[in-house]
C-alpha cells in the first residue's frame, strides 16, 4: 500500500488543553492565520508551492525541504502580501525540514509549540496551508494515529489526522485547539495526489530540534551508538515492551561498552524502549560525547553499562578517490561498511544518495548468478526503503523467518528484482 503514498507535504496537529483559557475556535484562528506564510521557490526549472510559519520574530521560518529542493530564489508571502526573499539556512532531508530566514522583517508573529509527545489520538486539530497556491485556507480535522511509519526516512514517527490536506500544504503547520503548533504538515497518502483524509504531519517536538540545530551551525549533528534493535515482550518486565538488541556496528561505542546481539534492553536513560524507531529517533537527538547509561537483560542477569553517544557515521565522508582514469568519483563513499554474511557479500553506505553499494559478491554465490555485481546498488528489500548499513541487517534478520528476500537493485542495465536464499550466519 505505501506505493502509494505521494509525498505532496501538510499536516500536523496538537493536543487540547482544557485547563487554558478558552478561545472560540474562530478567534483562536484569527490569531493565529498571520504566523502562517506562504512559499514560493523558484529555479530555472519550476517554481513550487508551499507553506510555511514563523518560528521567531527576528525572520526564521520553518517549512519543508522539498518544497525549497534545489531552488534558486526563496520568497516568503504574508498575510499582508509582504513579500520577502529568503535565504537557506539549512536543511536536514532525514526529517524533511528547511529552516529559512528573512532579513529586517516587519510584523512577524511566531507560533507557539506545543509537547508533540502528548497528543493523543481523537485530539481536535486544524491545518493552515496554501492549497494549490489559494493562499491561506484552513481544515479542520482530528489526530486519527501517533507514530506511523510510511518509509519516508529513518525516524519516521509522523501524527496522522484526517484534516484536509492538499498541494500546497506542505510544510505548513497543524494547530491544536489552542492554537499551538503540534506538526509540520509533511505527506499524504494517496493514489491519485488528490486528498483522501489520510495525511501526515511532522511532529512539533522534532521540528523544534531540528530549527534549533539548524540555528546553531546550519547543519545536523546526530547521535549514534550503533545497534539495531526490534520490539519484544519479556515476562520478568511487568509485560512491558523492551527492544532487543539485534545487530551491531564493529567499534561502535554500544560494542565498546560490551553491548551484545541478543541482550535485551531494559533501560536507556529516560527513553521509552516500546518502539524501535522512536528509540533510534532519540539516541540520534542525543548530543555526541554523552554518557547514556543503559541497562540490558543477559541471560537472566541484569547488566549495568555507560555508552558514550558518538556521531552518526552517516555524516562522516571521506574523500573522494581517484579511478584508473584519474578522474574522481562523481559520489563519496562512507568510511564504513560491513560484510553480510547471509548474503555472501560487502556492501557499504552511500549517504549522499542514500544507496546500499555492492562492494563486493562472492564470486560462488547465488547473488552472482543471478546478475549482482560489485557497484550495483540496493533500492528495497522486501519492499521497504533502506536506510543504511544497521537498518540492512535488521531486515535481513527479519526476513530470516523465512529463509529469503527480494531485493530490488539498479545496475548499468537499469533496474531488476530478484529473490535469494539467506545463507546461515550464525
Amino acid at each position: 500500500m505505501l506505493k502509494h503514498l505521494v509525498l505532496i507535504l501538510a499536516l500536523c496537529g496538537f493536543t487540547y488543553n482544557s485547563s487554558a483559557e478558552e478561545m472560540s475556535l474562530e478567534d483562536t484562528i484569527a490569531e493565529v492565520n498571520d504566523s502562517v506564510v506562504s512559499i514560493v521557490a523558484d529555479n530555472a526549472e519550476k517554481q513550487a508551492l508551499g507553506a510555511g510559519f514563523i518560528v521567531s520574530g527576528d525572520g526564521y521560518v520553518v517549512t519543508n525541504a522539498h518544497v525549497v529542493g534545489n531552488s534558486d530564489k526563496i520568497t516568503v508571502i504574508t498575510t499582508e502580501d509582504e513579500q520577502y526573499s529568503a535565504s537557506l539556512v539549512g536543511t536536514d532531508v532525514k526529517t524533511d525540514i528547511a529552516l529559512l530566514k528573512v532579513d529586517n522583517p516587519l510584523h512577524f508573529q511566531p507560533v507557539d509549540f506545543a509537547d508533540s509527545d502528548l497528543v493523543r489520538t481523537g485530539n481536535s486539530v486544524f491545518a493552515i496551508g496554501n492549497p494549490f497556491g489559494l493562499g491561506n485556507s484552513v481544515s479542520l480535522g482530528i489526530i486519527s494515529a501517533k507514530e506511523r511509519d510510511i518509509e519516508k526516512g529513518p525516524y519516521d514517527n509522523f501524527i496522522q489526522t484526517d484534516a484536509s490536506i492538499n498541494q500546497g500544504n506542505s510544510g505548513g503547520p497543524l494547530f491544536n485547539t489552542d492554537g499551538e503548533v503540534v506538526g509540520m504538515n509533511t505527506a499524504i497518502f494517496s493514489i491519485d495526489g488528490n486528498n483522501m483524509g489520510v495525511g501526515f504531519a511532522t511532529p512539533s517536538n522534532i521540528v523544534q530540534w531540528v530549527v534549533d540545530e539548524l540555528k546553531k551551525s546550519g547543519k545536523i549533528e546526530r547521535g549514534w551508538i550503533g545497534i539495531g534493535v526490534q520490539k519484544v515482550r519479556v515476562e520478568n518486565a511487568e509485560q512491558k515492551n523492551n527492544l532487543v538488541v539485534t545487530s551491531m556496528s564493529e567499534d561502535s561505542p554500544a560494542a565498546k561498552a560490551g553491548i551484545k546481539a541478543g541482550d535485551i534492553l531494559l533501560k536507556a536513560g529516560n527513553m521509552e524502549l516500546d518502539n524501535p524507531r522512536v528509540f533510534s529517533l532519540r539516541v540520534s537527538q542525543t548530543e555526541p560525547k554523552t554518557e547514556l547509561p543503559i541497562t540490558v537483560l543477559r541471560d537472566g542477569e541484569q547488566i549495568e553499562l555507560k555508552v558514550t553517544v558518538a556521531r552518526i557515521p552517516e555524516e562522516k565522508t571521506v574523500k573522494a578517490e581517484k579511478t584508473e582514469k584519474g578522474e574522481p568519483e562523481s559520489s563519496y563513499r562512507h568510511k564504513f561498511g560491513t560484510e553480510i554474511e547471509a548474503l555472501d557479500m560487502t556492501v557499504s553506505y552511500d549517504e549522499k544518495n542514500q544507496e546500499v553499494v555492492i562492494d563486493s559478491v562472492g564470486e560462488q554465490s547465488e547473488a552472482a548468478a543471478k546478475g549482482i555485481r560489485e557497484g550495483d546498488k540496493f533500492k528495497t528489500l522486501n519492499g521497504h526503503k533502506i536506510f543504511g548499513i544497521e537498518d540492512l541487517s535488521v531486515k535481513i534478520k527479519e526476513a530470516s523467518v523465512k529463509g529469503q528476500v527480494i531485493l530490488q537493485f539498479v545496475s548499468e542495465d537499469g533496474f531488476d528484482t530478484i529473490t535469494l536464499n539467506l545463507k546461515d550466519s550464525r
